[in-house]
């Protein structure tokens, strides 16, 4: 990525044809056609292929705004098919305003919501948890992971409880640093009863693919894959794509933008249950949710996809 300047999802974009097209797609078509979805292992739960992180806006309302656009992202994904949000984590001082956002949509028990532990020590942890069931208006939460192993000594056995309680119906981990190697990820998984692995997943960033993934599916493990469109910076994707024309043999799996050229070869590895892709535009939105349509590629054409993507970079 030396030398090239990064560019925003927005301004990749308005320079793209192709994802002009695929997000024109009405979104009441993508309800009629119903989004791709993937059991939880070992479950009758299933998750659309697609569903949405947290932008900022999800977090705090912007000064001088309301939540009238936060609102309409979450409600965009919903009309799309999508379930599934990424919550944010209890980072800053004052609590999201997502939970507030959900409940006067009156989504909060249509949803499946992911929650981390984002803190140490087991009374830290403890009272993350109960805040953020509580600021999403639920008595459970689908979800709970701990972020980045933190202090996983003492923060892992208040998720374990919290499962037996009955407070959560899913925990695990994930992970989105380089700092946590994945020989520390893959021991943490073979020590533990884990239900949910979160990691960082793209073609730039495709290593989970030798070890953790296959990992993931030997164990009944469900994957949500994070960072898609992450190069060496967020979004950096768009950076390496702007300027090249969708190769027509994208067709051939249904993919018609760049996003979703990215977000087929990692929703295409048979561990993957479904991804968090953060973005605070509707357009994008559908988009993304866009990926879930259709076919999806094949191990052959997987590689041909990863050859091209690293011939552009």
């Amino acid at each position: 990525m030396s030398g090239q300047q990064a560019i925003s999802r927005r301004k990749f974009l308005t320079n793209s044809v192709a994802a002009t097209t695929a997000a024109s797609l009405p979104i009441t078509a993508m309800a009629q056609q119903g989004v791709h979805s993937r059991p939880i292992p070992g479950t009758n739960d299933y998750l659309p292929l697609v569903g949405s992180g947290s932008p900022d806006f999800f977090y705090t309302t912007p000064e001088g705004a309301t939540n009238s656009a936060a609102a309409a992202l979450v409600q965009t994904m919903y009309n799309a098919g999508g379930r599934m949000i990424d919550t944010p984590a209890f980072f800053r001082p004052n609590p999201p305003v997502l939970g507030q956002i959900i409940q006067d949509l009156g989504m909060q028990d249509d949803l499946f919501l992911m929650g981390k532990i984002t803190v140490d020590g087991a009374e830290a942890a403890q009272r993350h948890l109960d805040l953020t069931i509580s600021n999403l208006g639920r008595e459970t939460i689908d979800v709970m992971m701990l972020h980045n192993l933190r202090d996983y000594e003492n923060t892992w056995p208040v998720l374990e409880r919290a499962k037996a309680e009955g407070r959560v119906r899913y925990i695990g981990i994930s992970e989105a640093t380089d700092r946590i190697s994945n020989d520390v990820v893959e021991d943490f998984m073979l020590n533990h009863d884990i239900d949910f692995l979160m990691t960082s997943y793209s073609m730039f960033r495709p290593q989970v693919e030798e070890r953790i993934l296959p990992l993931a599916a030997d164990q009944g493990v469900a994957v949500c894959a994070i960072e898609v469109f992450k190069t060496l910076d967020d979004g950096a994707y768009f950076s390496v794509t702007s300027g090249h024309e969708l190769p027509e043999w994208a067709a051939e799996f249904d993919a018609h933008s760049w996003a979703q050229f990215a977000l087929k070869y990692v929703l295409s590895h048979p561990a993957v249950t479904t991804s968090a892709i953060e973005t605070s535009r509707p357009r994008n939105m559908i988009d993304n949710m866009g990926a879930a349509l259709g076919r999806l590629p094949d191990a052959q054409t997987r590689s041909r996809m990863y050859a091209h993507f690293q011939s552009l970079s």
